[in-house]
């Protein structure tokens, strides 16, 4: 979260969880700042994934995936036969 600006960071820490917010509820935190102001700051932390779209001018905190965690690849390989992905034996004729 270190990369979010200060009013970001502001808004962020002061909504609850799986809580809808409408553009009025957000005002709150921040009376001085404008509409536009507070739409670039929720695009900012939409972007971060910290908070998601609800209904048409709604917010939610909640985040989409775990920060700085990458999905660990699968390390194992299977070794597949080419006679395993398609049975032969029906078409046997056609392979002679």
């Amino acid at each position: 979260m270190g990369h979010l600006s200060e009013h970001a960071i502001f808004i962020l820490e002061s909504m609850e969880p799986d809580r809808l917010y409408k553009p009025g509820d957000l005002r709150a935190f921040l009376p001085d700042a404008s509409v536009e102001r507070l739409r670039e700051i929720m695009h900012e932390l939409w972007i971060d994934r910290q908070v998601e779209r609800v209904e048409y001018s709604g917010w939610r905190r909640h985040r989409s995936v775990p920060r700085h965690r990458q999905q660990a690849a699968s390390l194992e390989v299977q070794v597949v036969k080419p006679e395993d992905l398609f049975d032969h034996d029906p078409f046997a004729e056609f392979f002679k």
